[in-house]
């Protein structure tokens, strides 16, 4: 029985999409299921389950945070909406004729690899009872669908409403309540911003310092002036700064973090994922939100802190992230470490031919899809070896014996958000440089956005500087 020659890409948010058009590049045939409505994945606030709210923007800039080789409209604002993203993709997957592959409103609910005489495919169960062979399967499932929630002494008592992030939606639930935000991620300081402008008393709750940084500086956003992508007006006093000089100016332009009444961080910039964000800031300032530290117990309507305060609390939203999960596989096919999957380059599942995984990654504010795109072109090449042999020996080398320090030595604090979350530098220009190099495994020719990435990653290493990571 001749092996089939078709993969299937479970998911059609940004990462399925991408997917889909770097295997399609190899000529590769793909079937992409999505069990919503439509393409969009979280950014589609009507999509069951999404942990999309109405005030959410885009934590990346619209010209850093793209699709590679499709820039947003410049009438976008300078940090799109989520209504404007996810008509942005839409128009992707247009452009790209990606949204006629998709099949809507269906799931896979089992992937069961099948080893033959001739090689491995994959037979797959769909929601609607239709079984499917496949030579291979790329999951763009996403990362923030299953919310993880810490075990809290007394919190079954609480008289109040406790949720996770994931199901808010409107500021309009905090009017008239006293609301407590646990975990300052971005979602975390958007959501504590948003009761501080309408609750009547707010407050964030944090287990260890953090990083602030403003939206934009010169005028510009954050993400674009790092990266060198903005021109900027020079200024006398700019002459001779160098980049580490600018990230100063930036801590300094945000001070001492103890005037907003929060613990000053101990770590070097980029131990944990710096929280940017303008409206936190300007609430702490003005007394709309107070921090607290970690929660040691609820009793009824009061929350204790492990510094002895307490607060009298309506609501509670637990801003603590996600695990991932790959519910329709065989549990001996993945490892996972505290609710992450370990892959190899974070594309690959060790040992299984033919099965990736997409979107796990995390670097850079502003990189996000672009590191996507690099593991895509990486599952692709991969793919495309399986079917015709082209680079395979390299491919297999590549995957079975290429284990570079993804994190470079850099000190990123042991929490579970840091699990897939590595070096920029290393990840955006010295892996692909590697791949293209010694693997023959190349880039397609116009990826602008990702030789961007490798010039600016080309600099930082040749001014050698200790945290050339954090600006990329």
């Amino acid at each position: 029985m001749p092996l089939p020659t078709r993969f299937l890409i479970i998911g059609a948010g940004p990462n399925g999409l991408i997917a889909a058009r770097a295997f399609r590049r190899y000529g590769i045939e793909v079937d992409i299921v999505e069990r919503h409505h439509s393409v969009g994945g979280l950014w589609d606030i009507d999509n069951p389950g999404t942990p999309m709210y109405e005030t959410c923007s885009m934590i990346s800039s619209r010209i850093a945070g793209g699709f590679v080789g499709y820039p947003m409209s410049d009438d976008l604002a300078m940090y799109p909406k989520w209504s404007e993203l996810r008509d942005y993709i839409r128009d992707f997957a247009q452009e790209f004729e990606l949204d006629a592959l998709c099949q809507f409103d269906t799931s896979v609910e089992q992937v069961e690899p099948i080893d033959t005489e001739e090689g491995r495919f994959y037979r797959v169960r769909l929601s609607t009872g239709e079984v499917r062979d496949y030579r291979g399967v790329y999951s763009a499932i996403g990362t923030q669908w299953r919310p993880q929630l810490p075990q809290i002494e007394g919190l079954d008592s609480f008289t109040g409403t406790a949720m996770h992030s994931r199901d808010y939606r409107s500021p309009k639930l905090f009017e008239g309540k006293r609301v407590l935000v646990v975990g300052a991620g971005n979602s975390g300081v958007d959501i504590a911003s948003d009761a501080a402008f309408h609750a009547s008393a707010a407050f964030l709750s944090t287990r260890r310092p953090y990083w602030f940084f403003p939206k934009q500086i010169f005028g510009v956003a954050l993400p674009d002036f790092l990266d060198g992508r903005a021109a900027i007006a020079q200024r006398p006093w700019m002459t001779g700064m160098k980049p580490e000089d600018f990230m100063d100016l930036i801590v300094a332009t945000v001070g001492d973090l103890s005037a907003y009444g929060l613990p000053a961080p101990e770590g070097p910039i980029g131990e944990t994922h710096p929280i940017v964000s303008n409206t936190v800031l300007h609430a702490f300032t003005h007394g709309l939100l107070q921090r607290r530290p970690d929660i040691t117990r609820v009793d009824g309507s009061t929350v204790h802190f492990d510094d002895g305060t307490a607060e009298e609390i309506d609501i509670i939203v637990f801003a603590t992230g996600y695990q991932v999960r790959y519910d329709f596989l065989p549990d001996d096919i993945v490892e996972y470490r505290r609710g992450h999957p370990r892959l190899h380059l974070e594309v690959f599942f060790p040992g299984q031919p033919g099965l990736y995984s997409g979107g796990t990654i995390h670097a850079a504010v502003g990189a996000g899809w672009t590191l996507y795109d690099i593991c895509a072109n990486y599952a692709a090449a991969d793919a495309n070896a399986i079917l015709t042999g082209e680079n395979a020996e390299n491919l297999r080398r590549f995957k079975e014996e290429y284990h570079p320090d993804m994190r470079a030595g850099f000190p990123f604090a042991d929490t579970p958000r840091n699990e897939a979350q590595y070096d920029a530098q290393t990840v955006l220009y010295a892996i692909p440089e590697t791949a293209r190099t010694e693997f023959g495994i190349a880039l397609p020719t116009g990826y602008d956005d990702v030789d961007f990435y490798a010039s600016m990653a080309r600099r930082n290493a040749e001014a050698n500087r200790e945290d050339d990571s954090v600006l990329v």
